[in-house]
């Protein structure tokens, strides 16, 4: 009977010695649970792991896994892990959750919707919001939104503020923020005034942000090139200057410039050197020539051009000003789609002056430069053929970061009104500039030259200038008219206009 006792005493000694160093699924599944819940995701990883070697077939660990799998970024794993868990609880609403969550990633938002249009739960209604969004469906999306933060969904408030300042409402962003006093939400406040044109306050909101981040928040940063601007768009330069000096202790402005520009920059670098090479094929001359026609030199044009911008410019500065009392409202949030076009706009008028008296005929049987009449009609196709680069170019910028987005909103009326001018650059870019370069450089060089000069001179995103220009400038020189391009422009401002109307098309601006 003792011995009895004494194994029956060992023997539970032994299980609870067990227990204690292998917990089981179970147990392992609350490890996890928790390192999760304090965002320790390589812990938790691991811990679900263990729970799932020791039964593969537990579904709590294998949901939590996926769904870390999916915060990570880890899609293939993910994808392995929830074909798993769809043989497994294939009704289960958090299935039904963690693939639209997968499909999101993959980009492919209606398959998303599908999975949770009808799902429950807040976060549920979150991911719909999310699909709706990506599908260009901005107001289902925002009472999607409003739903699954009343459902508790803390994530899907700050969504609906960001979608109310994308729809440029930063006055109802802030009524949807209501009052904050997270430092992180601060932040946000502080970009809402920013962007509402209301920078005293921006900057007050901004300045308290700062006193409650540490310094170790990746928000700090944020913070502290957003009061930059603020004071720089206020005017107060000494503080701005400040603030900055105290950001590019933290940040390297020059490589995050770099970064922005880099194709303009190479650009710059590529007609630099097509000038050297083109200056090592001219023969030196002994004699001064004497030209009658009304060729530029390059002195004149890059003059011309440089002139023009200059002046575009301070059109912008002084019109953010009188509107925001912001001198930096190009760079703004919001605002930027008022001012930009209207830089763009400007950039088009004085080009479209400097360069119209290149439209004058040598002598009155010379053929127009315009080309017959009934070349207008080519520009429709042309619109058509420039509305196909724009919405590709705007396609292939989400897919490559690298690719700068589109300076501003081209859908909104004041934006395809930018685009439609930029037609009354043509004849300055098209004829003026090529003249230019094929007088000096030769006709094998000067399609080059027009082409990195027409990307250069509208900055961003040049990728899309330099095709629009390539295109314009194949079609001018075949037909041997300048009508299609300069009815192109303006058809393709209509059509953007009207694609704003289209919602998969509006969610790609």
């Amino acid at each position: 009977m003792r011995l009895h006792w004494i194994l029956g005493v060992l023997g539970f000694l032994f299980a609870l010695a067990w227990a204690q160093f292998n917990p089981g699924p179970a147990g392992y599944y609350e490890q996890c649970r928790s390192l999760y819940q304090e965002q320790v995701l390589d812990g938790a990883r691991a811990a679900c792991e263990l729970a799932l070697v020791a039964d593969p077939e537990y579904v709590p660990a294998l949901k939590l896994l996926t769904r870390i799998r999916l915060e990570e970024g880890q899609l293939e794993e993910a994808y392995e892990l929830l074909e798993r868990l769809k043989e497994r609880a294939p009704g289960d609403p958090t299935t039904a959750v963690l693939e639209a969550r997968y499909l999101l990633a993959k980009g492919r938002a209606g398959e998303a919707l599908e999975r949770v249009a009808h799902a429950p739960g807040a976060e549920a209604v979150w991911l719909k919001g999310r699909a709706l969004e990506r599908l260009g469906r901005f107001d289902e999306a925002l009472a999607a939104y409003r739903e699954a933060a009343l459902l508790g969904y803390r994530e899907a408030r700050l969504d609906a503020v960001r979608l109310l300042e994308r729809l440029g409402k930063p006055e109802e962003a802030l009524e949807e923020l209501g009052r904050v006093d997270d430092p992180e939400l601060l932040l946000v406040e502080g970009r809402l005034l920013w962007s509402a044109g209301r920078l005293p306050e921006a900057a007050a909101v901004l300045e308290r942000a700062l006193l409650e981040l540490p310094s170790t928040d990746p928000g700090y940063d944020e913070a502290l090139s957003i009061l930059a601007a603020v004071y720089y768009g206020m005017g107060d330069v000494e503080r701005g200057r400040l603030t900055l000096t105290q950001l590019s202790s933290r940040v390297n402005l020059l490589g995050a410039f770099l970064r922005a520009s880099w194709l303009w920059l190479l650009g710059l670098v590529a007609l630099v050197g097509l000038h050297l090479y083109g200056e090592s094929r001219i023969e030196p001359i002994s004699t001064l020539e004497l030209r009658g026609d009304n060729t530029w030199g390059m002195g004149r044009l890059y003059g011309a051009v440089l002139l023009a911008w200059l002046l575009a410019a301070a059109v912008a500065a002084w019109l953010g000003w009188y509107l925001y009392q912001n001198w930096l409202a190009a760079f703004t949030p919001v605002q930027r789609d008022v001012v930009r076009p209207v830089f763009y706009l400007a950039l088009a008028l004085f080009l479209g002056l400097a360069g119209w008296s290149a439209l004058r005929r040598e002598d009155d049987s010379a053929p127009s430069v315009l080309g017959r009449p009934e070349s207008r009609v080519e520009g429709f196709w042309v619109g058509l053929v420039l509305l196909v680069l724009l919405v590709g170019y705007a396609w292939l910028a989400r897919a490559l970061p690298v690719l700068n987005p589109f300076p501003f909103n081209p859908l909104l009326p004041l934006g395809a009104l930018a685009l439609a001018s930029v037609g009354l650059a043509e004849p300055m870019l098209r004829l003026r500039a090529y003249d230019a370069y094929r007088v000096r450089y030769g006709g094998s060089l000067a399609p080059a030259f027009a082409v990195l000069l027409g990307g250069l001179v509208w900055f961003s995103p040049v990728v899309f200038w330099w095709a629009a220009g390539a295109s314009l400038l194949g079609i001018r020189l075949r037909i041997g008219a300048l009508w299609p391009a300069l009815v192109g422009w303006f058809v393709l401002g209509l059509l953007a206009w009207a694609s704003g109307f289209v919602p998969w098309v509006r969610a790609l601006f």
